[in-house]
């Protein structure tokens, strides 16, 4: 298993790009998570559309992106 030393020397050898989308991905994890907890609704967008996620979707969406 690689230390948390070995793992940030992994991610500064990335591309800034990949390393932007990771950041990215993270926050974006994050916010799913925070709206969970709160059982607050996430708006998102959708084929060009902003659509409104209810807290119950947002509580599935969080678990889903746990697993992964």
């Amino acid at each position: 298993m690689a230390t948390k030393t070995q793992t940030l020397k992994g991610i500064l050898r990335l591309p800034l790009q990949k390393r932007a989308e990771l950041a990215l991905r993270k926050a974006v994890q994050g916010v799913i998570e925070e709206h969970a907890r709160l059982g607050l609704p996430l708006h998102i967008g959708r084929a060009g559309k902003v659509v409104k996620l209810s807290p119950h979707k947002v509580r599935a969406l969080s678990r889903s992106t746990h697993r992964k």
